[in-house]
């Protein structure tokens, strides 16, 4: 497992689809459980062992912090001074994708967070789906005593609401807070306890072991002079009945499990088949031929990913990826991006978001030149910014995010980029999957996103230029945005972007491989001219003076950006290799890409000094999923390398331990520094490094026939 150039930076340690973690691994801040919340638990972790000299040895996983038994008391006793805290440079961890380890003089402590296929409800067997959406997380407690003493090993958690204790139900030993979330073992060897300090709890200060008033609940365990002594514990969250608004949702894992208690039960019956699990993934990633770095980003990423995640019960299933710290609901910006992770480990959420957007946030508008802003002209389909915010769902037709009346800046409309993100996410989902069925059910749909894409590039067909040109009528008069919200107009800016040309470009390839299929010639005609005009017009505007394609069309814009060559993912997924290479049709525009490539990845331009990577010239601002995302285009797709480009990783690297280490992986940088986008789950976009193999191997190969299904519907 790969050793980072710090140990201390937060992770997530979650069950998929809980919404729910065990953030752990930032030295001396805050951690712990929390569920439902867009950051780190502001809360405690206390593991260790005290020795029969009441010497207490632990990490540090808390702030320092005051004993709570002070507020209640004006005591003058002393702090014994002689416990022992592990310094950094005493402790070894470990991060594997799936096991985090953490190991210093006489104790080694493992957190599992297995991760595999979530099955697709239509289809798998209960058991399997109670595997799967189980809350809980498996920790190992191991201590190794090799002093003539005894030595009592602890695993305790601080909360901020009162803890009750198990007491013995169903054979657990620990506690919970409010039935919500909590810790327990199966071991009868272990005690429990609940007092104001684990100082206190283990030198038996009182003989009420479960001091309720007391805010640190934790379990114990004697380990004899020359033994070595392994506990098993589980953390666990419980939210029953409804959790959203507006749109009534439970967690799915209430069909099988009543209470948490049930959980925590469940999570140690099955602990040895999730530690298995778990260190399969570990050994995956670590053959997968990926460098250390690239490893850990992926590992990181997958953590912060799960941790996101929510799979809800309407009756069907729901499937909900929260927007990090934001807690936007199924961000369809985001969606594109984690689409590629999705599909390798569980395609039926791909498909489960499209069709909630399609159900409950779709919606027409109108168009207008900015030249004439009072003369609307007809738009078509597009598909709202998000669903909602914090379990809250947003009414029909309308995100929580997008607002009238702003010009180009962040919280105006994404109209036309969220237009290509169903769509792209729509032609990758039906190529991967061959689910025939799905496109069939959503003709009218794709026919009305290709007219909808056609009349935002112009309504006079004479006058279409492949590119964006009118903005939503939705902007009240304003400017349409990108999913790069937060930059300058070199990617904020939607109208003439470059980058959103190119999801234009692959909208249309993407339209016409599935009316193709789809038996509709004439409309996969339109698409495939649209295809055209838009690298036509991207080809031609590459300048030579600069030495590259200016970001935005317009104005004099001179910012250069590195994803101009981003959307040349869609097609490559799809299998149309042809169109991503430089002797097929579109050949001069990939060419014309590798030379804007060779001007834009030089420091000073869009690398930093330390070989990190800028995505524009104009704004010191850049997104690490966006990042991974593009490296795959550079280095795999395009197999453009450059000088310096082996100190991309590392740098990377540091973003995420040094400058995000108190929010586990983060999405928004400057300089390194976090600046949003925290707590992200965007970052999955590394999961596109395990295809680094020669171009097109592993990939869909050319069109596939529609289906009988298909020519019936």
């Amino acid at each position: 497992m790969y050793q980072s150039p710090t140990i201390s930076y937060h992770g997530h340690h979650s069950p998929m689809g809980a919404h729910s973690s065990f953030t752990l691994g930032r030295l001396g801040a805050s951690c712990g459980m929390a569920t439902e919340k867009g950051a780190a638990a502001d809360s405690s972790v206390y593991i260790g062992y005290r020795s029969a000299s009441g010497v207490m040895h632990s990490f540090p996983f808390y702030k320092e912090m005051e004993n709570e038994a002070e507020r209640f008391t004006q005591s003058d006793e002393d702090v014994v001074a002689t416990n022992h805290i592990f310094a950094e440079d005493e402790i070894e961890r470990t991060y594997g994708w799936a096991t985090d380890q953490f190991e210093a003089p006489g104790i080694r402590f493992s957190i599992y967070t297995p991760f595999e296929s979530i099955p697709d409800p239509a289809s798998a067997t209960q058991e399997e789906l109670a595997f799967a959406s189980c809350p809980g997380t498996v920790i190992e407690l191991c201590v190794e005593n090799d002093s003539d003493e005894e030595w009592e090993l602890f695993f305790a958690h601080h909360g901020t609401t009162p803890w009750m204790p198990m007491e013995g139900r169903h054979g657990l030993k620990g506690a919970s807070t409010q039935g919500r979330m909590g810790f327990a073992s199966v071991d009868p060897d272990v005690e429990e306890f609940i007092d104001f300090s684990v100082d206190k709890a283990l030198g038996r200060t009182h003989t009420n072991t479960t001091f309720l008033l007391a805010p640190v609940a934790g379990l114990s365990a004697r380990v004899a002079p020359g033994t070595t002594r392994v506990v098993r514990i589980a953390v666990g969250y419980y939210l029953g009945g409804t959790v959203t608004f507006n749109y009534p949702t439970a967690y799915w894992y209430n069909r099988y499990f009543n209470e948490l208690d049930e959980v925590l039960s469940y999570t140690l019956k099955q602990a040895e088949r999730s530690i298995s699990i778990a260190k399969q993934r570990d050994a995956e990633l670590a053959s997968s031929g990926l460098n250390a770095d690239q490893q850990f980003l992926l590992a990181h990423a997958t953590r912060s990913y799960y941790g996101s995640t929510q799979w809800l019960d309407n009756g069907d299933p729901v499937w909900v990826v929260n927007e990090g710290e934001y807690l936007m609901i199924n961000t369809l910006d985001l969606t594109v991006d984690m689409l590629f992770f999705e599909l390798r480990y569980n395609p039926w959420t791909v498909r489960n978001v499209l069709e909630h957007f399609v159900e409950r946030y779709a919606y027409y508008d109108e168009i207008f030149s900015p030249d004439a802003p009072d003369q609307m002209r007809e738009g078509g389909l597009s598909f709202t910014h998000d669903m909602g915010v914090g379990n809250t769902f947003s009414p029909e037709k309308y995100s929580c995010y997008e607002c009238g009346g702003i010009d180009r800046e962040c919280f105006s409309y994404m109209t036309c980029e969220q237009l290509t993100n169903w769509v792209l996410c729509a032609g990758v989902y039906w190529v991967e999957t061959q689910d025939d069925a799905f496109i069939a059910t959503h003709k009218d749909i794709l026919l009305a996103c290709l007219q909808s894409l056609l009349n935002r590039d112009h309504p006079d067909a004479a006058q279409r230029n492949g590119l964006m040109g009118f903005d939503s009528s939705r902007t009240d008069g304003g400017g349409e945005i990108t999913t790069y919200d937060s930059l300058d107009h070199s990617l904020g800016q939607a109208r003439n972007n470059i980058y959103l040309a190119g999801k234009c470009w692959a909208s249309y390839l993407a339209l016409d491989h599935m009316l193709t299929s789809l038996s509709e010639p004439d409309a996969a005609a339109e698409a495939l001219a649209g295809a055209r005009r838009c690298v036509d017009s991207l080809t031609a505007a590459f300048d030579p003076t600069l030495g590259y394609l200016p970001a935005v069309l317009e104005e004099g814009n001179e910012s250069a950006i590195i994803p101009a060559v981003e959307a040349l993912i869609y097609p490559y997924k799809m299998g149309l290799m042809e169109a991503v290479s430089s002797t097929g049709p579109y050949g001069a525009y990939i060419e014309m890409l590798k030379k804007h490539l060779a001007y834009v990845l030089r420091p000073g331009v869009c690398l930093y000094d330390d070989g990190a990577w800028k995505l524009s010239n104009s704004a010191d601002n850049s997104w690490a999923s966006k990042i991974c995302l593009n490296q795959f285009v550079v280095r795999h797709i395009l197999q453009v390398d450059y000088e310096g480009s082996e100190k991309a990783d590392p740098a990377h690297v540091r973003w995420q331990v040094y400058g995000s280490a108190d929010h586990a992986c983060s999405d928004q940088f400057s300089a390194g520094i976090p600046i949003g986008s925290l707590y992200y789950p965007r970052i999955v976009t590394a999961i596109l490094w395990l295809e680094e193999q020669p171009v097109g191997q592993h990939q869909a190969e050319g069109r596939h026939e529609a289906s009988e299904e298909v020519k019936m519907v």
